[in-house]
């Protein structure tokens, strides 16, 4: 019985959404239950993304940073586009400091420099 009421339940979600006036509905629905799995897969792509322009930034001794630095370096990088973008669907930023930086998402507010920002910092050679 169980069995058939989760495959009712997978089959209705799939046409909820499926159907694009539903599918909005759902997902504000489903947030909370999604939210958390968000954070964890943004926060994984942001330290490894810390983690590379680390490298970078000894191996060569220069920071991508200025009028659209980091971007192309994430482009150069990561060439598939999700690569590029947080769960949310913004782009990765960076801030360089003279002893660090700090590779940020803009959260599912959606708006950086709020509270709730995921952040991962680095530091310089």
């Amino acid at each position: 019985m169980l069995g058939r009421l989760f495959l009712l339940l997978l089959v209705v979600l799939g046409i909820g959404l499926y159907l694009p006036d539903s599918r909005a509905l759902l997902l504000e629905w489903g947030r909370p239950a999604i939210e958390p799995g968000y954070r964890w897969v943004t926060q994984q792509e942001l330290n490894r993304i810390a983690a590379d322009f680390e490298v970078h930034m000894s191996g060569r001794g220069v920071e991508p940073i200025g009028r659209g630095g980091f971007d192309a370096w994430l482009d150069d990088r990561y060439p598939r586009p999700r690569s590029k973008v947080d769960s949310w669907g913004t782009r990765y930023s960076v801030e360089v400091t003279r002893t660090g930086f700090a590779v940020r998402s803009a959260g599912p507010d959606l708006a950086p420099r709020t509270a709730d920002d995921l952040v991962v910092d680095g530091v310089r050679d």
